[in-house]
């Protein structure tokens, strides 16, 4: 019979070209996989830049030699995440697995996706700049077919005694809900916010999802945020502050045309302007 308490397990990816993943946020993270005991798996993406031989170029610029240097920087940023990583890790008792994945730079979302399609949860650093870990952070949250839970380089909340549900019935909404259920089991207090004005929220899908936490052994309350001019991103993440929550939960909202993501107004507010952690569910 398989054991339902199992310890879940954790993915981080980290990126070391051309803007190396920032680590403020690790010890949060870190923390976070210790908290539920999970097991942790970490992808330290490596450069291989490929020479597209131009004739011209050649004669003017030594590409060659540029890419060596490229390549020779990754690989650095690399040795010195994974020697960060591993001490860490250690002081807290966190068993992990560490591994090198080369490739192509801009090619790097699309294989740490796909490695984090075998992990309960991937966690994600993320930085101020909109550069290389916002790529990242898209890349996962809408290719992983799993939730993502985002550590902002900002030194945010991030705990469990209370944590604050984005609920307005939708799929992606449902779907957090679900995959948050193993880290509600050990929050102290569980809050689900609505922004009526966002949408119109119906009262009975509302119930559900109370209804649905309880069966699983988790009490909640509901609160309606009064209407404001506030971008709704913003909006939730500063009701879950205000309140002393030290995560937000939400569904994800986009969609990729050409492969490029068009991302739904509060998603992108979330990775613009991160103040909390945040769990995202697409």
């Amino acid at each position: 019979m398989a054991n339902s308490a199992a310890a879940p397990s954790f993915f981080l990816p980290l990126l070391t070209y051309p803007d190396p993943t920032p680590l403020t946020a690790l010890p949060r993270a870190l923390d976070f996989c210790a908290t539920l005991a999970g097991h942790l798996k970490i992808a330290v993406h490596l450069a291989d830049i490929p020479h597209i031989s131009n004739l011209l170029g050649d004669i003017l610029v030594d590409v060659d030699a540029m890419i060596a240097a490229a390549e020779a920087q990754s690989r650095t940023a690399g040795s010195e995440m994974i020697h960060i990583v591993r001490h860490q890790a250690d002081r807290m008792s966190i068993g992990c697995e560490i591994v090198e994945v080369t490739g192509r730079p801009e090619l790097a979302g699309d294989s740490l996706s796909r490695l984090a399609r075998t992990s309960d949860y991937t966690l994600l650093l993320t930085s101020h700049e909109d550069g290389a870990s916002h790529g990242l952070a898209e890349a996962v949250i809408f290719g992983s077919g799993g939730p993502a839970l985002l550590f902002p380089a900002l030194d945010a909340p991030s705990h469990l005694e209370e944590i604050a549900i984005a609920w307005d019935g939708s799929r992606a909404a449902a779907r957090a809900l679900h995959d948050s259920v193993p880290i509600l089991k050990r929050s102290g207090k569980t809050l689900i916010l609505t922004a009526r004005h966002d949408k119109p929220i119906d009262r009975t899908g509302l119930a559900g999802a109370q209804q649905f936490l309880l069966g699983h052994g988790i009490a909640s309350s509901v609160e309606e945020l009064p209407e404001t001019s506030q971008e709704i991103g913003q909006l939730l993440q500063r009701a879950a502050l205000d309140r002393g929550c030290g995560l937000l939960i939400m569904g994800a909202y986009g969609h990729s045309r050409f492969r490029e993501f068009v991302l739904g107004g509060a998603t992108r507010a979330v990775l613009a302007h991160q103040q909390i952690t945040v769990l995202l569910s697409h």
